[in-house]
């Protein structure tokens, strides 16, 4: 054979060669991009799940946080509304002790005034302490409200030393007085005498 031939065959071999190791790369090629499309497939199918699980769990999270905070609002709420209630009783009782107190306090006053303008009365007329007439005071009304226990404790208190007072022989006025007349001489214009000339 001559040198020609040699070469062409050596040439046909090489483009067979390179023709097969084409097809290799070729085939290589779609086996990689089907194996890289089921790894993708695969890796977000798994994402898809983990983000759903975390989707999920932080859904729960927020839900509990949510339901938490509405109950500690609605017992921070009923907890003020106790306490302004109490409060609002406590001010009303204490408020009611000391009126109470008061009416006490204002009715002895002008019982003891009465008694003591009456006994001025009596002094300045001369007459013995045992003539006295009674001084009327207005009876208040009864107020009837419910108390308290701190309301009744106090009542209990005010009833238990109104008792001890009541032993005592307070100053009574028994008999009405009557207004003296006294002959008083009548009061007569003078008369005014005038010169004419």
């Amino acid at each position: 054979m001559g040198s020609l031939t040699v070469d062409m065959r050596r040439l046909r071999e090489e483009v067979e060669s390179l023709r097969d190791a084409r097809n290799a790369l070729m085939n290589d090629l779609r086996r990689g991009t089907r194996d890289l499309t089921t790894a993708v497939a695969v890796m977000r199918d798994e994402f898809m799940s983990t983000q759903a699980a975390m989707a999920e769990e932080s859904r729960g999270e927020r839900m509990a946080f949510v339901a938490a905070v509405i109950d500690e609002v609605n017992s921070l709420i009923g907890t003020f509304s106790r306490d302004r209630n109490d409060m609002a009783r406590e001010g009303r009782d204490g408020r009611g002790v000391f009126l109470t107190e008061m009416r006490r306090q204002v009715k002895d006053l002008r019982n003891e005034t009465a008694s003591d303008l009456m006994g001025a009365r009596l002094a300045w007329r001369s007459e013995s302490p045992g003539k006295l007439r009674p001084v009327l005071i207005k009876k208040e009304a009864a107020d009837k409200r419910p108390l308290s226990p701190l309301g009744k404790a106090v009542k209990k208190e005010k009833m238990a030393a109104s008792e001890i007072k009541q032993e005592k022989s307070p100053l009574s006025f028994k008999e009405t007085l009557k207004r003296e007349k006294k002959d008083l001489p009548l009061w007569k214009p003078a008369k005014v005498t005038t010169k004419e000339n």
